[in-house]
């Protein structure tokens, strides 16, 4: 009970104090997505990404390759019982090994996606911390899918790909 009361003081302090600390307060937006498909660093580090998926997807093609192989030979109607056996155990063994290439494939891939999105964005955080505070910001929005509405005066989006572009 008297946590309860506690927590309710809290509160009542912090919405008391909020308003006055939000006016204080000024914030900018960028759209961590656009800097990395428009900017040119994004874009390199993009055609990596591609390369890797190319990569990714000829290794996946290969292994559903031999699963088909298997498939044929089991389907051409000539092999005896314990060859059809044998074979149908290679291609269980093919399929989840078909699997579990796709599975590790994606993953792989979305890992070195998000690497990508933070590398890009390293190179864009001196960027973002010297227009804070050229432009009186105590915090930068890095995520639109939370955002409602942003002024454009408030986007800098289309100055952070410039000045990343000028850096190359």
């Amino acid at each position: 009970m008297k946590l309860l009361k506690i927590g309710l003081v809290v509160l009542a302090l912090g919405l008391l104090v909020a308003p006055a600390m939000a006016q204080d307060s000024k914030v900018g937006f960028v759209n961590p997505q656009r800097i990395v498909s428009e900017s040119r660093i994004g874009q390199i580090a993009q055609e990596d990404l591609a390369r890797l998926g190319k990569e990714k997807d000829r290794r996946v093609r290969e292994a559903l390759r031999d699963v088909e192989d298997i498939r044929q030979q089991l389907e051409s109607g000539t092999l005896s019982v314990t060859e059809e056996q044998g074979l149908e155990k290679s291609l269980r063994l093919a399929v989840r090994s078909y699997e579990q290439l796709v599975e590790q494939s994606n993953l792989d891939i979305q890992v070195e996606e998000r690497r990508l999105i933070q590398f890009v964005m390293r190179r864009a955080d001196s960027i973002l911390r010297r227009i804070a505070e050229e432009r009186g910001f105590t915090m930068i929005l890095t995520d639109p899918e939370i955002i409602g509405y942003v002024h454009s005066s408030m986007d800098i989006t289309d100055r952070v790909i410039t000045e990343l572009n000028g850096m190359l």
